[in-house]
């Protein structure tokens, strides 16, 4: 089948868009040359590591990614295009999208079923969980986007089957990538054929990460895939400044995050009403009382963020393998990778780990 296919596929098609020295990582930890190791590896070497265990003396464990989503898709509100702004900006384009992605056979091909499709949203490790945040325009329905698309007018198609823009252009849609994951290549692809099902055809370009920033800050990227959301797992207290236009590096709208960032020097000031309002909770959220009122405005925050698919996110909750050296203690089985919060190895505690028994050690 289809899942299959793919999977055999990335032997002989050249899916690993990492840079060499990356991908040599996971080699070198086989023969033995690490004692731990978590960076450069990602779930498409645990095959590999689990095979050469015996021979490196060490044990894979398998770390649950604490972000919002492994990979989303940031349809880009700041493009300079004006009837392709236009769709980004209405709230049913997005979830027209997000409802044409298989997000179950995507889980199958790249992540062994081992993982789950839902929202770039929070996960349920956090306490202000609820499962709609995860769900909400995240199920696979063609029909329902199809109708939606139909709704909004693009009703009318190409000879190929491609829904006609206002303007009669084909609704051909570029994603600018890095290329820095190896499985990303084939998640487009499968958004690619369901996508094309619903009218609308996806074109990915490749580039380096400077020239893929460049062209999402200055307009020129109409959608970018990228990693989710970084914290996954929030609590009332932490900033949801993530969640809202704060920052020129988020995808979806770095021109009102750099107007924002550099206190209205640069960028272009936010002039659609959810992301005022979500502007307005930041803000109430900085002056909050007590806890209870943070976490009142989170709520609020995640709701508009379900229902407004600003971001389009695929899979959350894939693993992460984590390399130790069999003579090396105290390191957690079971854990969170995750930056913020975690700082991937030192909510663990690093200056516990020890060597046990004797060896020579690497520096």
């Amino acid at each position: 089948g289809r899942v299959q296919e793919l999977r055999d596929d990335r032997a002989v098609r050249g899916w690993n868009l990492l840079p060499a020295a990356a991908g040599l990582v996971a080699s070198k930890v086989t023969l033995g040359e690490a004692d731990l190791q978590i960076r450069a590896l990602t779930f498409s070497d645990a095959p590999v590591l689990k095979k050469g265990e015996k021979t490196g003396n060490y044990t894979t464990y398998l770390w649950t990614n604490g972000a919002a989503s492994e990979i989303a898709l940031y349809p880009n509100l700041n493009y300079e295009d004006p009837v392709f702004q236009e769709l980004f900006r209405t709230a049913d384009f997005r979830r027209a999208l997000s409802l044409a992605i298989d997000r179950n056979e995507i889980n199958q091909v790249a992540y062994f079923g081992l993982a789950r499709g839902g929202n770039n949203s929070i996960i349920e490790e956090s306490p202000l969980f609820r499962p709609e945040y995860r769900t909400l325009w995240a199920g696979f329905d063609l029909a329902r986007a199809n109708r939606l698309l139909d709704e909004m007018g693009l009703d009318k198609k190409d000879g190929d089957g491609i829904r006609l823009l206002p303007d009669g252009r084909s609704a051909i849609i570029t994603i600018d990538t890095s290329g820095e994951k190896t499985e990303i290549t084939d998640i487009l692809e499968l958004i690619h054929d369901t996508w094309l099902k619903a009218g609308i055809k996806m074109l990915p370009r490749p580039a380096q990460r400077d020239i893929f920033r460049n062209r999402v800050f200055s307009g020129d990227s109409k959608m970018a895939v990228w990693s989710g959301l970084s914290n996954g797992i929030p609590t009332a207290d932490m900033t949801p400044d993530e969640f809202v236009p704060t920052r020129q590096y988020q995808l979806q709208w770095p021109k009102w995050g750099k107007f924002m960032e550099s206190n209205g020097q640069a960028g272009e000031p936010p002039d659609l009403p959810e992301a005022k309002q979500l502007l307005d909770l930041m803000s109430a959220w900085n002056n909050a009382s007590g806890l209870s009122e943070q976490e009142e405005i989170w709520h609020r925050i995640l709701k508009i963020h379900a229902e407004q698919v600003f971001s389009i996110g695929i899979i959350n909750r894939t693993l992460q393998p984590v390399v130790v050296n069999n003579r090396l203690r105290n390191v957690p089985a079971e854990g969170f990778h995750n930056w913020n919060p975690g700082a991937y190895f030192g909510v663990y505690r690093p200056d516990t780990f020890w060597f046990a028994g004797k060896g020579k050690d690497r520096g």
